[in-house]
C-alpha cells in the first residue's frame, strides 16, 4: 500500500514529535526522582516496561488487520516480517512508554485512594470499575479519531464496530485493553506493609538490601509482568484468532 492510497495523515506531529518529547520529559523526571530517592518511581518502572514491550504492537496489529499510514517515519532494521503489520512507525516505542507511564500510575493512585475509603470492596473490583470503562472510552475516542485522521486503518473488521468517515473501528480490541488495564492496575495497587507489589515480592525485591540491586529487581520484575500480561490478554487472542479463523488481507498480509 502506498501513502496516496490512505492519504496524508492529519497532524502526524501529535504522534511523532509529541511522543518523542513527552517520553523524553518523563525519562528525565524518572532519572531525577530515582537519583534523589534512590528508588525508581512507579511511573519510571512503567515507562521502561511499556517501552520495552513496544514490539508486541506489530504482532497485535497483524492479528487485528491494522495497517499504519506509510507516510510515518519507520523503525530502522525492522521491515517486513511474518505475522506483523508491514509499516512499523518509529514513534511506537515512545508512544507506548509515555501513555502507559502516565495512565497506569494515575489509575493505581485512584484505586488505592478509593480502596482506603471503601476497604470492604476488593482492590480488583475497584480497579476494574475504574480502569476498564476509562480505558475503553479513551481507546474508542483515540482509535476513532486516528482512523478518521488517516493515521491507520483496519483492512478487515472483527466483531462489532463503530463507523467513521475513513473506516470502521472494531470494539473487541479496546475491550481487551480495558480488561488488561483493570487487572494490571489491581496488581500494582496491592502492597504489603513494606510497600512492595506482588510481583516485586515474587522476584525477591523485599529480601534485598535497599539500593541499586533492589531497584534492578523491581525494574526487571515490572518489565516481566508487563510483557507477559499484555501478551496474554491483548496480543495472543488477536494473533491466534486470525491464524485460526482469519482470512487473507491486502493491506496486512
Amino acid at each position: 500500500m502506498t501513502a496516496p492510497d490512505m492519504g496524508e495523515p492529519v497532524n502526524p506531529w501529535m504522534m511523532e514529535t509529541g511522543s518523542f518529547w513527552i517520553w523524553g520529559a518523563l525519562a528525565v523526571l524518572a532519572i531525577v526522582f530515582t537519583l534523589k530517592d534512590r528508588r525508581i518511581p512507579l511511573f519510571g518502572l512503567v515507562l521502561v516496561a511499556a517501552t520495552s514491550a513496544f514490539w508486541q504492537e506489530f504482532f497485535g496489529d497483524w492479528g487485528a488487520y491494522l495497517a499504519w499510514n506509510p507516510a510515518f517515519a519507520r523503525l530502522p532494521l525492522w521491515g517486513d516480517m511474518a505475522f506483523t503489520t508491514p509499516v512499523k512507525p518509529l514513534f511506537i516505542p515512545f508512544s507506548w512508554g509515555w501513555w502507559f507511564a502516565l495512565s497506569i500510575p494515575l489509575l493505581v493512585a485512584l484505586t488505592r485512594w478509593l480502596n482506603r475509603r471503601l476497604p470492604r470492596l476488593s482492590t480488583t473490583l475497584i480497579a476494574l470499575v475504574i480502569a476498564l470503562p476509562l480505558f475503553l472510552a479513551y481507546q474508542i475516542n483515540v482509535e476513532g479519531s486516528s482512523v478518521a485522521n488517516g493515521w491507520w486503518t483496519y483492512d478487515v473488521v472483527i466483531g462489532p464496530a463503530l463507523e467513521s468517515p475513513k473506516g470502521r473501528l472494531p470494539l473487541v480490541f479496546p475491550i481487551l485493553l480495558g480488561l488488561w488495564a483493570g487487572l494490571f492496575v489491581a496488581l500494582l495497587a496491592r502492597r504489603n506493609p513494606q510497600g512492595f507489589m506482588p510481583h516485586e515480592m515474587w522476584a525477591g525485591a523485599e529480601e534485598r538490601t535497599a539500593g541499586w540491586g533492589r531497584e534492578w529487581t523491581r525494574l526487571w520484575s515490572m518489565v516481566a509482568v508487563f510483557q507477559v500480561s499484555f501478551l496474554v490478554v491483548n496480543i495472543a487472542p488477536a494473533v491466534i484468532g486470525r491464524a485460526l479463523f482469519g482470512g487473507p488481507s491486502v493491506l496486512v498480509p
